[in-house]
C-alpha cells in the first residue's frame, strides 16, 4: 500500500487530516506533518523525514503538500530527487485527499493515484452560480 503524507504550513496538515478521519475513519500508512509557526526549517525537515522513515515499507510514498515552493514542498521534493519511490503533489485540498485515499485503499497504482488527485483537485476549485430561474424567495417559506 502506497503511504500518504500530507504536508503544510500552519496546522494545514492536521486540519486536513481531521476533516479526512471524519469523513472516513482513520487512516493506515497516512501521516500529517504540520508546520506551525515558530518552527524552524531545521525542525520541519526532521519531522518530514522522520515520516517518510515511519512509511519506510511502503512500495511508494506520496508527499501531499499545500503549495508549490513552501518549505514542506522545497523540503519533499529534495527527499524524491534521491528517491524514485517518493512522488510529491502540492496544491492539496480535501475533495482530492479523499479522493485518492479511497484509490489507494483499492490498490491503486501510484501513478492511477497521481492522476486522481490531480484531476480531482481541478474539478474541485469553482465557483457557485445561482440559476436564472431561481426564484428569490424560495428560503423564506
Amino acid at each position: 500500500m502506497t503511504g500518504i503524507i500530507v504536508c503544510g504550513h500552519g496546522h494545514f496538515a492536521k486540519g486536513l487530516t481531521s476533516a479526512l478521519h471524519l469523513i472516513m475513519g482513520e487512516q493506515d500508512n497516512y501521516i500529517a506533518v504540520d508546520f506551525p509557526s515558530g518552527d524552524t526549517k531545521t525542525e520541519l525537515e526532521k519531522n518530514i523525514y522522520r515520516a517518510v522513515a515511519q512509511l519506510s515499507r511502503s512500495e511508494n510514498i506520496l508527499i501531499m503538500c499545500d503549495l508549490l515552493s513552501g518549505s514542506p514542498f522545497n523540503t519533499a521534493i529534495m527527499l524524491a530527487m534521491k528517491n524514485p519511490n517518493i512522488h510529491v503533489i502540492y496544491g492539496t485540498n480535501l475533495g482530492m485527499l479523499i479522493e485518492t485515499v479511497l484509490k489507494r485503499n483499492n490498490q491503486a497504482s501510484i501513478e492511477e493515484l497521481i492522476d486522481t488527485a490531480i484531476s480531482t483537485g481541478k474539478q474541485q476549485i469553482g465557483i457557485f452560480e445561482v440559476p436564472e430561474d431561481t426564484e428569490e424567495d424560495s428560503f423564506d417559506e
